[in-house]
C-alpha cells in the first residue's frame, strides 16, 4: 500500500484556510511490529512431550461432535497439528485469518471413514454476561484427512472467513481506519506429511485465499477487492537415528498479498468556496519482496529426568519488503524432572527473555 500512495498528494489546512500538500504515503507506518519469535513458553513445555508419538486417523466412534469456546474451529485446530507425528510443530505456519485464538463459541463434528475422516466446524463470537464479547471471527470450516498415520496423511482444507476492522491482520486508525469494515476470505489449504524411512519424515503446507473489503466508516479507505493471498511451508524431522534426539530444518513464507487493490479516496484541494471534492484511487497491495523464515532445532533426551533444546530462526524480508533487515532470534532451554528453565532472544531488539517453572505433582 505505501508503495502505491508514493506521489499521491493530500492537503492539510492552517487556520487561515491555506492547503499545504503533502506525500500521502507518510500515512502507513513502516515501522515493523511482528517480527517473528520463538515463543519460548511453547518449547518449554514441548520438552515435556515425548519424543515418539504417532496419531491415528481412524476412531472406533462414526461420529463425533464438540463444542468450543475461545479456539479455533475442528477443522482448523487439527490442520496445524501433525497427523503422523504430534511432536512435530506447525503453530509457526498459522495464518492471520485462521489464527489460534479466534474465539467465540464453535460447533463441530468428525465424520470417521475407512482410513479417513471428515471434519467440520464454524465458529462465532459470543457476547457473555459481564457484556464483553469473546472473539471477532466467523468461520465456516471443512476437511478431509486422508491416509495411513505410520506412512503418510494428506488433509485438504476449505473454508470462509469473516473479520472486523482489519485486512488480513492490517490495522488503520483515524483517516486511515478499518473501523466498521467485514473483510471476507474464502481459502483452501494442503498438508501432506510421509514418512521416507522409519526416522525421518516431511511436512508439506499451502495456502490459497481471496478476500474481499467492505467499506469501513469514515475513512479515507474505501474498499478492497480480489486480495489474493498465498502461504508454503516445509519441514523435515530426523529422530533416533543413533539415540534419543530429534532434529528438524523448516523454511516458511508467512502469507503474502500477490494480487489485488485497495480503493482510496484522494481529496483535492479546497475550493474558493472551501468545498473539497474526492477522487478513487486504487492502490496495488501487492508485494514488494517475499518473507521467509529458515530454521533449525535440536532436542537431546539424556535420560528419563534430564532433556534439553536448541532453536535458531533466520528471517529475511520481513514483511515480504524488499529493503528489511534480516533477523535472528535464538533459544536454549532445559527440562530435569520437574524443573524448566530457558531463555530466547528478541529478534527486535536482542533483548534477553527468561523463563523458570516448577511443576508441583499431588
Amino acid at each position: 500500500m505505501q508503495r502505491g500512495l508514493i506521489g499521491e498528494v493530500g492537503y492539510t489546512y492552517d487556520e487561515l484556510g491555506g492547503g499545504f500538500k503533502y506525500d500521502m504515503s507518510y500515512h502507513v507506518d513502516l515501522v515493523p511490529r511482528n517480527e517473528p519469535s520463538i515463543n519460548l513458553s511453547s518449547e518449554l513445555s514441548s520438552l515435556s512431550n515425548p519424543l515418539i508419538n504417532t496419531t491415528n486417523l481412524s476412531s472406533p466412534k462414526k461420529i463425533d461432535t464438540s463444542i468450543t469456546v475461545g479456539n479455533s474451529s475442528l477443522p482448523v485446530q487439527s490442520f496445524f497439528n501433525s497427523n503422523i507425528d504430534s511432536s512435530i510443530n506447525l503453530s509457526d505456519c498459522q495464518i492471520s485469518y485462521l489464527g489460534s485464538g479466534e474465539g467465540g463459541i464453535g460447533v463441530g463434528a468428525t465424520y470417521q471413514l475407512q482410513n479417513s475422516r471428515l471434519l467440520l466446524g464454524a465458529t462465532v463470537p459470543i457476547k457473555v454476561d459481564t457484556g464483553q464479547t469473546i472473539g471477532s471471527r466467523k468461520t465456516i470450516v471443512s476437511s478431509l484427512e486422508y491416509g495411513d498415520s505410520s506412512m503418510q496423511s494428506n488433509t485438504l482444507m476449505a473454508g470462509l472467513s469473516e473479520d472486523k476492522d482489519n485486512l488480513l491482520g492490517s490495522i488503520g486508525a483515524n483517516a486511515f481506519s478499518l473501523s466498521g469494515a467485514n473483510a471476507t476470505t474464502t481459502f483452501t489449504a494442503l498438508k501432506a506429511q510421509k514418512h521416507l524411512l522409519d526416522n525421518f519424515s516431511l511436512t508439506g503446507m499451502a495456502t490459497l485465499a481471496n478476500t474481499n473489503m467492505t467499506s469501513p466508516s469514515n475513512s479515507f479507505v474505501d474498499s478492497a477487492s480480489d486480495v489474493k493471498s498465498s502461504s508454503v511451508a516445509l519441514i523435515a524431522n530426523m529422530k533416533n537415528l543413533t539415540d534419543d534426539y530429534q532434529l528438524s530444518l523448516f523454511v516458511n513464507q508467512p502469507n503474502r498479498v500477490t494480487a489485488g487493490s485497495m480503493a482510496i479516496k484522494i481529496a483535492s484541494l479546497a475550493d474558493s468556496n472551501k468545498n473539497i471534492s474526492q477522487t478513487i484511487k486504487h492502490i496495488d497491495l501487492e508485494s514488494s519482496s517475499r518473507q521467509l523464515n529458515y530454521g533449525l532445532s535440536y532436542r537431546k533426551d539424556l535420560n528419563d529426568d534430564l532433556a534439553f533444546s536448541v532453536k535458531h530462526m533466520i528471517t529475511n524480508n520481513l514483511n515480504h519488503r524488499l529493503d528489511s533487515n534480516t533477523l535472528h532470534s535464538s533459544y536454549i532451554g532445559m527440562n530435569y524432572k520437574d524443573i524448566k528453565f530457558g531463555f530466547a532472544t528478541n529478534p527486535a531488539d536482542s533483548s534477553l527473555e527468561t523463563e523458570l517453572s516448577y511443576a508441583i505433582t499431588l
